[in-house]
């Protein structure tokens, strides 16, 4: 099987023409999926509703401050272009995945020289960045964001370059800790430790870089803590200690947690490339011997942030995607003097990248689930009897992904008071305070056990039900019903009942 010219003698182009094929291909035919696409989009069309993009809010009552905005502004930035669609919602998310597969190439120009174009077809065919890319999260913009600082640091570092890439290596920092907050500055701290290591830390605080991370890093999070009183606690509290320290958040907090979540992350996801390079890796960890600069601050970059990542009692596969660009560098080193020819690679790479692609495929065309925002809508609208203002669910889960179907707020209601935070609170507010409300074309959703309870918080408020219809849908073998509400008077035309 020849290799096409292009490919042999342009190979950044042919691996960024690959990345682009693998996330951009049927990025618009799966509609999104709740709860996590759901909740990022809606909050970026949050922005785009209200006009504000510096508060994030979720409703125009509940503010919702567990991510910072970058990934928020860029979904917002997509949408206004490109209208309200899953493509343009899941546009940034793929653009920033090619823009990873970029830096991996040009920081592989100074870990496997030999082959730099190796390491960024590792990162752009290993599972688990290839699907990250093809869902709304965080996750991915984090890792572009983290792999831009560490290409400035590699660039000085590494290429002999001016101390004024340190300088960037700050600003990129900061972007990354304005996308995720603390996580973002896992790599950095690998940094400092490698340079620690050789006695030159001190180098590293730049007066310009450090003003930079200031200001990009911490500019938002200044402004939105003096707005909102009581949000840096939330931040401190919930974001950072709650996270690290406790099980509040039920995300695999037991000991075993990290075999469980982080060893299948990191071997499945890395296929065909980790077992590909195991035996190489073996021989060279048998070897011994020094390890070169460039190998040791790789494995600091690798090992550091997994150690803590595996110490912190929360836990969740997409928190390792931003270590797959130093996995990936690693690889290559591992497989750059594996001696096959240009055909080999292509004759195992083309079925590869048909399977990743017919995965995704599959779960965007013909894979069925019950959190499927667009389905839902699908069902809901012909019931309606005009647009709604508001999308209440019921002691049910809120289903965010709708405001991009139905351009309508969406809250969560509970029948008892419930204790609210200053962000991500379960519930918006209980039943009887939405009914005390003066609004209109408010839309009650429910499942149909708490129908009844429902109906006596109605009446007793003084209002009158009125039943729009039944929804369902199947989960697993189960097929469950939800039953659809809204109250006389909320519409403008008459709902008979």
């Amino acid at each position: 099987m020849p290799v096409p010219n292009f490919v042999r003698h342009r190979p950044f182009l042919a691996v960024v023409a690959l990345a682009l094929l693998l996330a951009l291909s049927f990025q618009g035919t799966r509609a999104l999926w709740e709860p996590d696409e759901g909740r990022y989009t809606n909050v970026a069309l949050q922005m785009l509703h209200t006009g504000d993009f510096v508060s994030l809010r979720r409703n125009e009552e509940a503010l919702h401050f567990t991510k910072p905005p970058v990934t928020y502004w860029a979904i917002a930035a997509s949408v206004a272009s490109l209208g309200r669609n899953e493509w343009a919602v899941r546009l940034p998310i793929g653009l920033a995945f090619v823009f990873t597969v970029a830096l991996v190439f040009q920081m592989g120009k100074r870990f496997v020289p030999e082959k730099p174009w190796l390491p960024a077809l590792i990162y752009a065919t290993s599972p688990v960045p290839f699907f990250a890319s093809n869902t709304v999260n965080t996750d991915t913009m984090l890792a572009a964001t983290e792999a831009l600082a560490a290409f400035f640091y590699v660039h000085e570092r590494f290429g002999q370059g001016s101390r004024r890439w340190l300088d960037l290596m700050w600003a990129g920092f900061g972007l990354a800790f304005l996308t995720k907050g603390p996580p973002a500055l896992l790599p950095l701290l690998a940094i400092v430790a490698f340079e620690l290591s050789q006695r030159r830390a001190l180098r590293l605080l730049r007066p310009i870089g450090l003003l930079a991370f200031a200001v990009i890093g911490l500019g938002w999070y200044a402004i939105v803590i003096r707005l909102h009183p009581g949000l840096l606690d939330y931040f401190l509290g919930h974001e950072v200690y709650a996270r690290i320290a406790t099980d509040q958040l039920q995300r695999f907090p037991q000991w075993y947690g990290p075999f469980v979540v982080y060893a299948p992350t990191l071997l499945f996801g890395s296929l065909p490339w980790m077992v590909a390079a195991l035996p190489s890796l073996k021989a060279r960890i048998s070897a011994g011997g020094k390890m070169p600069d460039e190998l040791r601050f790789l494995w600091f970059w690798l090992a550091l942030p997994l150690l803590i990542f595996c110490l912190s009692r929360s836990r969740l596969p997409l928190y390792l995607l931003p270590l797959f660009a130093p996995l990936s560098l690693l690889l290559g080193r591992a497989l750059v003097n594996v001696r096959w020819q240009p055909a080999t690679y292509a004759l195992l790479l083309v079925p590869w990248v048909i399977l990743l692609l017919g995965v995704k495929y599959y779960t965007s065309a013909v894979y069925a689930t019950d959190k499927d925002g667009r389905k839902f809508a699908a069902q809901l609208l012909p019931i309606l009897p005009g647009h709604p203002e508001e999308l209440l669910f019921v002691e049910d889960m809120t289903r965010n992904g709708l405001n991009l179907y139905l351009d309508t707020n969406i809250e969560r209601l509970s029948f008892k008071p419930m204790p609210k935070m200053m962000s991500d609170s379960s519930y918006d507010q209980t039943v009887a305070e939405e009914l005390n409300e003066q609004e209109s074309a408010r839309v009650f959703i429910m499942k149909r056990e708490v129908e009844g309870y429902f109906l006596n918080e109605v009446r007793s408020a003084g209002k009158q039900p009125v039943l729009l219809g039944i929804i369902s849908d199947v989960q697993g073998r189960k097929r469950r019903e939800r039953a659809v509400y809204t109250l006389a008077g909320d519409f403008p035309q008459p709902v008979s009942q």
